[in-house]
């Protein structure tokens, strides 16, 4: 009997005094948790800022407070930028010239709007300028352009179209009418 009440006093121990060897396996296989909470917390953060952020915008709320904390945090421009007008920005060397011989004319003329780029000059008006150098071409086609102190005037023979840019406001008198538009792309917009 002394065997059996030894036995049950050792499976006792086992059991209610855990052996410090038990805990080794258990700490190499324990679930590494924790960068997949931080993901998901970092994605319900980007929500809830851009959801402040569009409320914010929608219903017309003053989120200066974001400003000042930007600015206390240095996340701000240093200087403020400055542009220009858009278009084109004679220079001087280019309006001083102009008295002189001018670029691309014969000896003895002088830069003049001539054909479909003067009745452009008609319908466009002031915002058009003078021309600081003759029509000349451009390629073997017969596409040309002319330099003026506002812009550039252009002539495609492809499409029949004389236009005339500042950089960014465009005219043109194509083969359907006159037509104008903004932005960078050179070609009238389609019909």
């Amino acid at each position: 009997m002394a065997d059996w009440t030894s036995l049950v006093r050792i499976l006792l121990l086992t059991l209610l005094i855990p052996s410090p060897y038990m805990y080794v396996h258990r700490r190499f296989t324990r679930k590494r948790t924790g960068s997949a909470e931080f993901v998901y917390l970092l994605i319900v953060l980007a929500a809830g800022f851009t959801t402040a952020w569009w409320a914010g915008h929608l219903v017309g709320m003053d989120l200066s407070s974001v400003t000042v904390a930007a600015s206390i945090l240095g996340l701000t421009e240093t200087g403020r930028l400055t542009h220009g007008a858009a278009g084109y920005q004679p220079n001087a060397d280019a309006q001083a010239n102009q008295s002189g011989t001018a670029p691309y004319c014969n000896p003895g003329q002088s830069p003049a709007f001539v054909l479909g780029v003067s009745d452009l000059k008609k319908q466009v008006g002031s915002a058009m300028g003078a021309p600081l150098e003759c029509e000349h071409p451009t390629s073997a086609i017969g596409d040309t352009i002319q330099q003026t102190t506002t812009g550039l005037v252009a002539y495609t023979k492809l499409t029949n179209t004389v236009s005339f840019t500042d950089g960014w406001r465009h005219w043109a008198i194509t083969p359907r009418g006159p037509v104008t538009w903004e932005g960078t792309d050179p070609n009238p917009p389609p019909s």
